[in-house]
């Protein structure tokens, strides 16, 4: 993802409405995972993230940021899926998007 922009965009993207160019992300504690497309669901994601970085499931579910991505000609459009979420983004956004950065391309 190096050298792309990512925009944050709060209600840019909402679930009933992912196309092959989306995907989920889960950040927790420092950890990341992103969906390869829209097949993976957040709580699908947010298992797989407790289960890989052995984290309390219910302390991920309950406290996770999940957000939504859209590959656009300018890099990633972010939204959050809950408010939290969004106020969680702004809160960290270069962390976050350091975090988001750094994940494989193959990911994203």
């Amino acid at each position: 993802m190096m050298n792309k922009t990512i925009i944050h965009k709060p209600g840019y993207i909402q679930d009933g409405k992912l196309d092959h160019q989306c995907g989920r992300i889960i950040i927790y504690d420092g950890y990341i995972i992103i969906s390869a497309g829209t097949s993976a669901d957040h709580n699908y994601l947010l298992r797989a993230h407790a289960s890989r970085y052995r984290i309390n499931k219910d302390e991920v579910i309950s406290n996770a940021t999940r957000l939504y991505y859209r590959r656009e000609d300018y890099g990633l459009a972010i939204s959050g899926v809950r408010k939290i979420d969004d106020e969680d983004y702004e809160r960290h956004s270069q962390e976050y998007r350091q975090l988001i950065e750094n994940k494989p391309r193959k990911h994203i």
